[in-house]
């Protein structure tokens, strides 16, 4: 695949097609670690070169945020990234440390001139970009990484990229520029308690660009109230799906349960219908998902050309994986070390317990691999085996009195 050249102009943005997408989902810390592996598994294939774009959420977000900032740096030859593992896989693994969210809550508590997003963002800034500042339009143009949130004020998906930040109410400001962890904040601020992440839109020129007519009508830019990117699409496809050839969806999200509960209680009941609308929308996507994928696939069997004269929901080809897939059942070569699966494992943004963070690592290398191997085209050999071996992951002091806090008080 050829590389695509940056964007110019907001009208070649309008036409602009790409080879290949990578979407990574929310999932706090725990979609962090798998699709840590995830992008391992992709480096060794020789595919992580080659993305185009990469659209994210929430964990999502944090993994692709420090693979925007560090890519510059990543050398590769015959297709690998020789560095990937010092540059990044280290990097993360140590970041996984961090106590972020209770401490974080606190802050925001506390200073009357801050909030927890503010603090998870300088949180960012500190522990995971070793103290520097790295801003949006300083990323490469190529992948074009875009970070997801959603907008309490419209109700809408807003994306923050080096290109532009947009809101299809609002507009488009094409030379608008964030901090990267601010970007990583507002994509990863979980409700309620870290969220919102309030943004001043009247400092960025707007433009009545990109707007969704469908919706309603277009609503001047004032304050965005921000929160976590899963919240309208936990999947983070949705400004890929039309632009992208060829589509690789990774979603750690929490998988459906369900229970046997009479739901007595009013709190336990809301929350369950909150979970259950989620759930909802999460399911219909990957539906419409995997029939675009098919459609697709079909398309090509019969010959039809993969053009603009195709329908929309047949230009993409593409392979999802999930951590929700068991994979003691199905990869002879993931072996389990903790006693909760990684499924299972909370979505949090604290320490996950050493076991944990090695077989989500693994698990996202051997999801992607399966899937990879079984419906990517070309085909892509099997991998080399999972990227950390028992005892790869020392606990520091930090991180085991944050796993100690956060079990006595069951977060």
């Amino acid at each position: 695949m050829e590389p695509i050249p940056a964007v110019s102009s907001p009208d070649d943005d309008k036409v602009e097609r790409y080879d290949l997408g990578l979407c990574l989902s929310g999932g706090g810390y725990r979609a962090m670690l798998f699709h840590a592996g995830v992008l391992c598994r992709l480096n060794e294939a020789g595919l992580l070169q080659k993305i185009d774009m990469v659209s994210s959420v929430s964990g999502g977000s944090i993994a692709a945020g420090l693979l925007a900032v560090v890519w510059p740096r990543l050398t590769f030859a015959n297709g690998v990234a020789g560095n990937f593992r010092e540059l990044y896989l280290t990097k993360i693994l140590a970041f996984s440390q961090v106590f972020l969210d209770a401490p974080s809550i606190l802050k925001g508590l506390l200073n009357p001139f801050s909030s927890a997003a503010a603090e998870v963002a300088a949180c960012y800034e500190r522990h995971l970009f070793n103290g520097s500042r790295p801003m949006l339009k300083g990323l490469t143009g190529r992948p074009w990484f875009v970070f997801c949130s959603s907008n309490l004020s419209t109700g809408s998906l807003f994306r923050m990229s080096n290109r532009y930040i947009a809101d299809y109410r609002i507009g488009v400001a094409y030379h608008a520029d964030l901090p990267v962890a601010t970007a990583i904040a507002a994509s990863s601020a979980f409700p309620p308690f870290l969220s919102p992440l309030r943004l001043d839109l009247t400092q960025f020129e707007w433009q009545n660009d990109k707007l969704d007519a469908s919706v309603g009508p277009a609503v001047p830019a004032g304050r965005a109230v921000l929160t976590d990117g899963g919240v309208y699409d936990n999947h983070g496809i949705e400004p890929a799906l039309k632009r992208c050839r060829w589509l690789l969806v990774s979603d750690a999200g929490a998988p459906w349960r369900a229970s046997g509960s009479g739901y007595w209680n009013w709190f336990s009941q809301v929350n369950r219908v909150l979970d259950t609308t989620d759930n909802q929308v999460r399911s219909l996507r990957r539906r419409d998902l995997i029939a675009r994928f098919q459609a697709a696939k079909d398309a090509d069997a019969t010959g039809l050309p993969n053009d603009a004269s195709r329908p929309a929901y047949a230009a993409t080809r593409g392979v999802y994986w999930s951590i929700a897939s068991r994979p003691d059942a199905t990869d002879p070569t993931f072996v389990q070390s903790a006693a909760t699966a990684p499924a299972d494992i909370a979505t949090s943004l604290h320490f996950l317990g050493s076991e944990e963070t090695i077989d989500l690592v693994n698990w996202g290398y051997s999801a992607s691999d399966q899937a990879l191997r079984s419906w990517y085209e070309p085909a892509v050999p099997a991998g080399n085996g999972v990227p950390l071996a028992a005892g790869a992951v020392e606990p520091g002091r930090c991180a085991v009195v944050s796993k100690a806090i956060m079990s006595a008080i069951k977060i």
